[in-house]
């Protein structure tokens, strides 16, 4: 690799760390992909396993990658000109992908990595995404569509049986009917219209422990009202245990402190964008996190503190107490 100009070995980096990429994106949706299965068997002891791989595997990638470029680079390894070059190559590579933002976020996971880098790097690191709009089109929107029908549990029914789970319900009839009172309840309190109009609902369940949610917003008149319902197996079968018909309690189902969701989405972009319609308040950063992509959500975080910190007076202070256990701390919330 010594014989190798500058801009080639830029050329050969750029398509080593895309097919780290690749790997990993193969790998993560592979597991993910298993969750389905692990909910109709009930393995859960299965689903902690693929829970555990899926989080060690960035950081097994990330360090494949770095050993690569390692060997590749040699002495050149901390060349920035040659880190530039393989961004902008990279960053071509990446164009046509579903999933370039979490793409361009493993780019910084290897750039630290080697350089260790305090701060941010403009030069070596995606600190704002190369695209200002999604580089690539979705080939179908990530959500079902289903219009008015005569009753509500009807409708219940029909959402709950399109995700086509290989498992007997208890009673669906019967959930369907205490989900629908539930929903005209809540529209009751709203004073809607009383009617679901439609009903917009992603077309993969929500995996996680031993539970699986099914995700969307209805609309009536001009209320788009959030829907989550949360399945469990108990012994006579799986029910429909909850409806969650407001922000506030899907965000806290959304909340990182637990843990992540497996859910198969090829463009997670759309699947985040289509959440914060029923979650506006829930930061992107948060809603990538919850996904299992933890590290492209802490970028989203820092995004947004980059932003903050661009549009405001406010600056940070020595916060009082002993120096090394107190932290740094913004005069307002953020």
């Amino acid at each position: 690799m010594s014989r190798l100009t500058d801009s080639r070995l830029a050329v050969v980096g750029a398509g080593t760390l895309q097919t780290a990429y690749v790997t990993l994106h193969d790998q993560f949706q592979a597991i993910t992909t298993q969750a389905k299965r692990r909910f109709e068997t009930q393995d859960w002891a299965g689903m902690q396993d693929d829970a555990a791989a899926r989080l060690g595997l960035y950081r097994r990638i990330v360090a494949l990658a770095e050993a690569a470029l390692r060997d590749l680079l040699g002495n050149r390894l901390e060349n920035k000109l040659i880190w530039a070059s393989m961004k902008a190559v990279y960053s071509g590579l990446i164009a046509g992908r579903d999933d370039w933002e979490v793409a361009e976020t493993f780019f910084n996971s290897v750039t630290r990595r080697i350089f260790t880098t305090v701060g941010v790097d403009h030069q070596i690191e995606f600190v704002a995404s190369d695209f200002e709009t999604p580089p690539t089109r979705p080939q179908s929107p990530v959500y079902r569509v289903y219009n008015r029908v005569p009753t509500t549990p009807e409708l219940v029914t029909t959402i709950v049986q399109d995700y086509r789970l290989a498992v007997p319900f208890r009673n669906l009839a019967d959930d369907a009917l205490r989900v629908a009172a539930r929903i005209e309840a809540h529209m009751a309190a709203l004073n809607t219209l009383r009617t679901v109009e439609r009903v917009e609902m992603i077309k993969t369940a929500f995996y996680r422990g031993m539970g699986a949610y099914l995700v969307g917003r209805l609309f009536s008149g001009s209320h788009s009202i959030p829907l989550a319902l949360a399945l469990i197996h108990t012994p006579e079968g799986v029910v429909i245990d909850s409806a969650l018909l407001d922000e506030d309690s899907v965000s806290i189902l959304f909340s990182f402190a637990h843990s992540y969701f497996h859910v198969e989405v090829e463009r997670p972009y759309d699947l985040v964008h289509f959440l914060k319609t029923i979650m506006p308040r829930k930061r992107t950063g948060e809603l990538y996190i919850s996904l299992g992509y933890h590290k492209h959500g802490k970028t989203e975080l820092y995004r947004d503190l980059l932003d903050h910190l661009a549009h405001t007076q406010e600056r940070f202070e020595i916060a009082r107490g002993q120096r090394g256990m107190v932290m740094l701390l913004s005069l307002i919330h953020i």
